[in-house]
Parts: C-alpha cells; structure tokens; sequence
C-alpha cells in the first residue's frame, strides 16, 4: 500500500538526535524507525554489524550500476553469481548474528 500521509512532529534537539542515533543503530531510516516505533513493532538493533551493512551498502551500489547500465544497453551479459554468493554470505552472518526467537 502506498504512503502518501505525512505527520509532522516537533521536537527540541537532543531529542531529534537521539531519535537520529537509534534509528541509525537499528539500521532503519528515520521514517521506517518512527514508524516502527509508533506501530510498536519490534525493533532489533544488533551491535557490531556496521561492517555487514556497511558491505550490504557497497553490493546494493554496485548492482544499481550494473541496472544503470543494463537500461543504457551498455550491458548485454554480467554474471551475477558472484554478488549473489556475497550476498548470501552476508545474509548468513547477519541472521547468525541476530537473537534468536522461539
């Protein structure tokens, strides 16, 4: 469903950059935080995964170029394996990383 609603909120700021700190900590962006926190849903914040997301980040920078350049046709073969082994790799850390739930 598609979000086209906003609310607005004021705040002083030390309150923005706490909100900033944890939604950053959380990995989220700040609107897909508030919102979260609002829905109360849960949110899990994991420390020592900066580097995971950091190489998620390089990976997810890479394969908007390679589309860039597939839509240019300026790319008529790539192979992806490679992306998706390191992807996988990841993710595989990342899972193993976060607590586990019953």
């Amino acid at each position: 469903m598609a979000r086209t609603e906003f609310i607005r909120v004021r705040v002083t700021p030390e309150e923005k950059k706490i909100i900033m700190r944890k939604a950053l900590s959380s990995y989220r962006q700040l609107s897909d935080y508030m919102r979260d926190c609002a829905l109360e849903k849960e949110i899990v914040a994991v420390p020592g995964l900066e580097e995971a997301a950091k190489e998620l980040r390089r990976i997810g920078n890479n394969l908007n170029q390679l589309t860039v350049l597939a839509h240019q046709n300026k790319a008529q073969f790539y192979n992806l394996e490679e992306v998706k082994k390191e992807v996988g790799q990841i993710w595989q850390f990342v899972n193993s990383s976060l607590p586990k739930r019953r």
